[in-house]
């Protein structure tokens, strides 16, 4: 008997696959994830001197760690996704639906079976996630970065740590989830609960150095981060549910919920948990209650994004079109996206800065960042001195091997046009990542395309909930 004698075969042909063998199957997903992985890399050089650079530079540094690094958390999200899609064959919904009732009733041996599910979900994702850490490393080889093997095991182990860690609690859900939507928000939740431990911890500050990774043993040391001891315990806790769980669910034949059919002099009486009181009904109402709530909430999240998205696009459009004598100008403010790093720290390159516009009454003192137009040029440079209707302006940041004072100048009162009231580092990278063609592609196509097709992807979504 296949569940006697090759039960763990069997698991690994199902896994990740839909009753079909699964090698290549698991081989293209994982040259996928590294596809995915490295083009999210190449997406963010895009953006490389922006406020990125700054706040994560272990993903915009030319190197392998940047890339791996990218990877493993690629890695955990897209496994999430998978696993939403193949949930009914990775994991212990079967059970739920009585597929090994008959057969532990015959004699087979529930625990036999349960390692032996665990056991290839774990070689399978063991597998896909080491050929795409590999094919990862060989993409990087053709961007001719230098090779430093010394944090290649910290990163393979803490990616690998994730997916392990999710996969294990994913199969703990499926045995008490009693629907798949419920199992689907308590997978998303325990993706973010491991990211909130991984902050709480201080985990991603070991993660994302460079020099702290290159020596493993730095993952499992307790001054620096709990989150590894603290995985361990979570997923050896897990298991041992996940066996004495499905062992005893197996042994006996679950009732679906609201799914069977009654006959029509059949009542259902049911305990308000509130009142102790009988009442009648089978709480469908509730549940039809909450499936129509659920879909109203993806609706508007749906046109909220759409909407979002098509404004900024507009609010782009008229950034790009400003030119010296028609600048937009926004309830009273001039946004600038700055193309020069000659005002920092003040205003870094590429950020969106904010011009208070003024009159030629409006009062300057000396030390205000002022924009102004001078032979149909636009500037932006401090006020130095103010004698009458003159200003002394010059830059703050001269350029190495430049000779200070070179762009100091005076210029008259009467073409200045705004003065410096603030500044946006990640709009300013959000414009950027927004005119590369990828950027147009997502934030012009995308919501164009959701604009037309909203409501199949609503009924699509539907017809899935009450398959």
């Amino acid at each position: 008997m296949i569940y006697r004698n090759s039960y763990f075969k069997k698991e690994l042909r199902q896994a990740y696959t839909e009753n079909k063998a699964g090698t290549n199957r698991k081989v293209t997903f994982a040259l996928f994830l590294g596809l995915i992985s490295f083009a999210v890399y190449f997406l963010l050089q895009t953006v490389q001197e922006s406020v990125l650079s700054d706040v994560v530079p272990e993903i915009m540094q030319p190197s392998f760690f940047s890339t791996l690094y990218i990877y493993i958390h690629m890695s955990l999200l897209l496994n999430i996704v998978y696993f939403v899609i193949y949930y009914d064959y990775l994991f212990f919904s079967e059970i739920r639906k009585n597929s090994w009732y008959l057969l532990v009733q015959m004699g087979y041996n529930p625990v036999m079976m349960i390692f032996s599910k665990l056991f290839a979900l774990l070689y399978s994702i063991l597998m896909i996630y080491t050929i795409g850490f590999v094919f990862m490393i060989l993409l990087t080889f053709f961007l001719k970065y230098s090779l430093i093997f010394a944090y290649m095991p910290s990163l393979y182990f803490a990616g690998l740590t994730d997916i392990i860690l999710l996969s294990i609690f994913t199969m703990m859900i499926s045995l008490y989830a009693k629907n798949i939507i419920n199992a689907h928000y308590l997978m998303f939740l325990t993706a973010m609960v491991i990211v909130a431990l991984k902050i709480l911890s201080g985990y991603y500050t070991v993660l994302s150095n460079r020099v702290v990774m290159q020596d493993i043993a730095n993952l499992f040391d307790i001054s620096r981060s709990w989150f590894l001891p603290a995985a361990a315990v979570l997923i050896a806790a897990a298991g041992l549910i996940c066996v004495f769980r499905a062992k005893n669910v197996a042994k006996y034949y679950n009732l679906p919920g609201n799914d069977f059919t009654m006959l029509s002099d059949v009542k259902i009486v049911y305990m308000d948990t509130k009142t102790k009181q009988w009442k009648l009904g089978d709480g469908s109402d509730k549940t039809a209650k909450k499936s129509k709530l659920l879909e109203k909430a993806i609706t508007v999240s749906l046109l909220a994004f759409i909407c979002t998205a098509l404004v900024f696009n507009v609010f782009i459009i008229l950034i790009n079109a400003s030119t010296p004598g028609s600048e937009v100008t926004i309830r009273g403010v001039i946004p600038f996206v700055f193309k020069s790093d000659t005002m920092e720290p003040d205003i870094m390159l590429n950020d969106l800065a904010y011009f208070k516009k003024v009159d030629n009454q409006y009062e300057i003192n000396a030390g205000q960042i002022v924009i102004f137009k001078q032979n149909n040029v636009i500037y932006v440079e401090r006020v130095i001195e103010k004698k009458g209707g003159e200003l002394t302006v010059d830059i703050d940041n001269y350029p190495p091997m430049s000779q200070t004072g070179a762009m100091l100048k005076s210029v008259s009162r009467e073409t200045v046009i705004g003065v410096f009231s603030g500044r946006n580092r990640w709009l300013g990278a959000l414009i950027l990542f927004a005119n590369t063609i990828f950027g147009r592609l997502l934030f012009l196509l995308v919501p164009t395309v959701l604009l037309f097709y909203y409501r199949q992807i609503i009924h699509l979504y539907q017809r899935r909930n009450k398959s």
